[in-house]
């Protein structure tokens, strides 16, 4: 039977790059006389179609529409979440700490930072199952004296979509996703960090407006003992990366303003804010700045204080 279903987009739960062909309604109306069971009637495939390629829907539509035309594309990879390089990625305050014994040289506070993050669909159905895996780099490639990638965070992850649909506080709630989630620098001894968490996510939508709730709790891990290399290497990571974060995207014509908050709601206030604004270059690449303010914007990092302003191109947008 032809019908819509929901593919969550972008900080959402993925995000997808948008190909270069748009299906148009006779297009569509053609696909469903050669590929259509039967099922729908005439005037149900004319209200279908004209719904898929109705030109002005608002941008969070779009993107679903758009990321479930190439989701089973082999050929395709699907983006999870943005993907972009920031090749002047400025910090005003290296956290030399954890490299004091490995190098005797200061971090520069010029360095590239760089995110990949794709996913895949396992299972298709009322409600779909994805693998992902997102990549966050930070290169000292400005650095005078050596050039080493200073922090690598890796993060597959698993999750599952449930399509809602449902008005909340003048919002529709377009998704529920619930995953589990590891995060890991790669690394041994005393610069191992890494955690483990399940989450639930809350997906809303008005018009140019996207929004996500996303809060998560984390899996206990045993204690490291003197000596040892086994446990936990980082036990008080909630209290500086908070127990959630709240997306607020806005596009704006042509250019996507973004919004990222965390906190711990404790009497200290630790958490973290991000700062998105992308705007077009051209059909391929957009430009992007980004401000980080706060704590756990990497796994080393996550409770050293970072202030950093970034600017570079972005393949792939949260809408």
């Amino acid at each position: 039977m032809i019908g819509k279903k929901l593919v969550l987009p972008a900080f959402l739960c993925s995000v997808t790059c948008l190909p270069a062909y748009s299906e148009t309604y006779d297009d569509c109306l053609i696909k469903q006389l050669r590929q259509g069971d039967g099922s729908m009637s005439l005037a149900a495939v004319r209200k279908q179609c004209l719904e898929d390629t109705e030109p002005d829907q608002p941008p969070f539509k779009q993107r679903i529409r758009e990321e479930e035309k190439t989701l089973d594309n082999r050929f395709v990879i699907t983006p999870h979440r943005p993907n972009y390089i920031l090749p002047l990625s400025y910090n005003s305050s290296p956290n030399n700490a954890p490299f004091e014994q490995y190098y005797h040289d200061s971090l520069s506070r010029a360095e590239i930072k760089f995110q990949l993050s794709v996913k895949a669909p396992l299972i298709r159905g009322p409600a779909d199952v994805y693998v992902a895996y997102t990549n966050i780099s930070w290169w000292q490639a400005y650095n005078e004296n050596s050039a080493p990638f200073r922090e690598t965070n890796h993060e597959p992850e698993l999750f599952i979509t449930f399509p809602v649909n449902q008005r909340v506080l003048n919002l529709d709630l377009n998704g529920i996703v619930a995953g589990i989630s590891h995060q890991s620098n790669g690394r041994g001894g005393d610069l191992s960090r890494s955690w483990n968490r399940l989450y639930v996510q809350f997906v809303f939508s008005r018009d140019n407006l996207a929004l996500s709730f996303k809060p998560w709790w984390r899996i206990p891990e045993p204690d490291k003992e003197p000596g040892s290399s086994k446990g936990d290497d980082n036990p008080d990571i909630n209290h500086y990366m908070g127990r959630g974060e709240l997306h607020v995207n806005y596009q704006l014509q042509s250019h996507n303003l973004g919004v990222m908050l965390r906190n711990n709601f404790k009497h200290d206030n630790k958490g973290a804010a991000r700062l998105d604004w992308s705007f077009p270059i051209n059909n391929r690449f957009r430009g992007y700045v980004q401000y980080f303010n706060g704590y756990g914007e990497s796994l080393i990092d996550y409770n050293a204080h970072t202030n950093r302003l970034s600017i570079g191109v972005m393949l792939t947008d949260w809408l």
